[in-house]
């Protein structure tokens, strides 16, 4: 489950401090240190954000759409 962490974390991370930082340029602060606050801020609301995306998948049993077949795992 930590290697699926690491990517929803990346991906909601980038989404998410590109919204705040696009949002703080919009608002009219173009200095750097706002924008870095802003990648930092995105960066740290991403935590919950994976953390209820990882909440919401279901991992009580893999789905026998995906499973191989059961005649493939006999020795030839």
């Amino acid at each position: 489950m930590l290697h699926f962490a690491f990517a929803i974390y990346s991906i909601v991370s980038s989404v998410t401090s590109g919204i705040l930082v696009v949002a703080v340029i919009v608002a009219g602060y173009f200095s750097w240190p706002t924008v870095i606050g802003a990648m930092i801020a995105g960066a740290l609301l991403s935590f919950p954000i994976a953390y209820k995306v990882l909440k919401q998948m279901d991992w009580s049993e893999p789905d026998k759409r995906h499973a191989a077949r059961s005649d493939r795992w006999y020795i030839r």
